[in-house]
C-alpha cells in the first residue's frame, strides 16, 4: 500500500519537489503528471561526485543548493541573503535565480511563471529556534531548513532516518527519446555534520511522463 504524501520523509518528499522544478525547466508551458519516487541506495565518497561531465558547478556568493539536469547544463542556483551585520535578511533570507551555462555563464532572473509554480521559494522563521523553514512553490506543504551557522554563512538541511543531510546539489536523468520528456532517476547530494565525504542518494522515478 502507498504511503500518503503527508506521511513520506522529509527526504522523500525533497526529491519529488526537485521532479516538479525538473519539468518547469524543462517545458515552462506544460504541466506534468505526478511522479512516484523511491530511494534505491545511498553511497559514500570522499569527494563530491560530478553528475555530468562537462557540466560546472557554480560557486556562486552565499551559495546553498543547485539544480542540474540531463538536457543542458542551465543550472538553478539558491543563495542565502545577509543584511550588513551578517545576519539573515528577515524578509527575503533564500533568492533563487539561473546561472546560464548554456549561454555565457551569465545570471539571469527567473521567469515569472518559474518563480510563481516551481523555483520560486517562501521562508518563514522557525518559531523554536533559530534559522528558517524554506518551501518551495511547486511544493508549498514540505519545507527543508535554513540554519545559520555564523555571520555570513548559512546552509540548507533536511532529514531522514533520524539523520540530518545538507543539500549540496540535485541532478535529473532525463529520458528524453519520445515526444513528452520523462524524468527517469534522481541523484541527491549531500554531506553530513562530523564527515569530510559526501552521499549519493539514488532515487528511482516513475509516471513522470509530461502532459499537456
Amino acid at each position: 500500500m502507498l504511503m500518503s504524501l503527508s506521511r513520506l520523509p522529509t527526504f522523500i518528499m525533497f526529491g519529488m519537489l526537485l521532479l516538479m522544478l525538473a519539468f518547469l525547466v524543462s517545458l515552462p508551458a506544460k504541466a506534468f503528471a505526478k511522479p512516484s519516487i523511491k530511494l534505491i541506495s545511498t553511497s559514500a565518497s570522499t569527494t563530491l561526485p560530478k553528475a555530468k561531465t562537462g557540466f560546472p558547478h557554480p560557486n556562486d556568493p552565499n551559495q546553498l543548493f543547485f539544480v542540474q539536469r540531463t538536457s543542458n547544463a542551465n543550472t538553478i542556483v539558491y543563495a542565502a541573503q545577509f543584511d550588513a551585520n551578517g545576519e539573515l535578511n528577515k524578509r527575503r533570507p533564500v533568492i533563487a535565480y539561473w546561472r546560464r551555462y548554456a549561454e555565457q555563464g551569465q545570471t539571469m532572473p527567473l521567469r515569472w511563471y518559474e518563480r510563481v509554480f516551481g523555483f520560486g521559494v517562501r521562508a518563514r522563521r522557525n518559531p523554536k529556534g533559530d534559522g528558517y523553514f524554506v518551501s518551495f512553490n511547486a511544493m508549498r506543504n514540505h519545507t527543508v531548513e535554513l540554519r545559520q551557522s555564523g555571520p555570513f554563512e548559512a546552509s540548507l538541511w533536511t532529514r531522514y532516518n533520524n539523520r540530518d543531510f545538507e543539500l549540496v546539489y540535485g541532478y535529473l536523468d532525463l529520458d528524453e527519446k519520445s515526444l513528452l520528456p520523462k524524468v527517469d532517476r534522481l541523484r541527491l547530494y549531500t554531506t553530513t555534520k562530523g564527515t569530510r565525504g559526501y552521499f549519493t542518494h539514488l532515487i528511482a522515478v516513475s509516471g513522470g511522463e509530461y502532459q499537456e
